[in-house]
């Protein structure tokens, strides 16, 4: 009996995929190159499973394109990945929107947004939809509905979909009006589980300007975002890291409410 297979999917996260893309083009700008000598850029083998993985994605997303077989086969950044790889401003609509257009390119992610969008049920629901009306193998289903709540999330899909439920919506609830702002302190209402020592008011935050570089959900009601206002490399992430790590080995965080903590 032949093993069963899965229909195509990218087997990789947008965020992995653009990252490789500018690798690419770090290297090879809009010129094309042997297969062999693309997966190098991403420290693959010639042969390596991974580097392969890798080039059917970024097809997959739209952002390379691929002619010849064999050792003959060539590959290049097509116009939507070039149009993202080479826009380095902090803060791009341009790019936002190729990066959306990426998104959707697959063809079962965008099945699964016309269907689901923002409002996915449990897992267990939509494995099952992949198992029986897309013909996924188990592993691979779950695999795809961890792809795609990451391509929703990194491409803020729904964000500025007027059709859609905004992703910030989700948390709608947490947010204080600008006109409540000058409240005062004693008016805003206060939660019974958070000690005295650490109730604060809770103030509008003005949208910084920068580059997000992380979106990241810690709880039920809560997501924390990373905005770089300026340039920053692996060493400074690793700063960051080694700050966050410390805060909690000294106890920084530990009175903060845990209310919350379970997803």
């Amino acid at each position: 009996m032949a093993k069963q297979r899965s229909p195509s999917y990218p087997g990789i996260t947008l965020e992995t995929a653009l990252a490789r893309a500018k690798a690419f083009y770090r290297a090879e700008d809009r010129h094309e190159t042997v297969v062999a000598t693309a997966v190098g850029h991403w420290k693959y083998g010639p042969k390596s499973s991974g580097g392969l993985v890798t080039i059917s994605a970024l097809k997959s997303y739209g952002l390379m394109d691929d002619k010849g077989v064999g050792v003959d086969r060539k590959v290049r950044l097509s116009q939507l990945g070039l149009s993202i790889a080479q826009d380095d401003r902090l803060v791009s609509p341009e790019r936002d929107e190729a990066i959306k257009k990426a998104a959707l390119n697959p063809a079962i992610l965008r099945d699964l947004w016309e269907r689901y969008g923002l409002n996915l049920p449990s897992t267990d629901t939509v494995a099952h939809y992949l198992r029986v009306e897309k013909l996924f193998i188990p592993a691979a289903a779950l695999d795809l509905i961890k792809i795609y709540k990451e391509v929703v999330s990194y491409a803020k899909l729904g964000a500025n979909d007027s059709s859609s439920e905004s992703l910030d919506s989700i948390f709608e609830d947490e947010i204080i009006d600008e006109e409540e702002v000058d409240s005062p302190v004693s008016d805003l209402p206060r939660s019974p589980n958070v000690a005295a020592s650490v109730e604060r008011p809770t103030a509008y935050l003005p949208q910084v300007v920068g580059e997000e570089i992380a979106n990241i959900r810690v709880s039920r009601s809560t997501t924390i975002r990373l905005t770089a206002n300026g340039p920053y490399s692996k060493k400074s992430m690793e700063a960051l890291v080694a700050q966050l790590k410390l805060g909690l080995d000294l106890g920084t965080y530990d009175d903060l409410p845990s209310e919350d903590e379970d997803f």
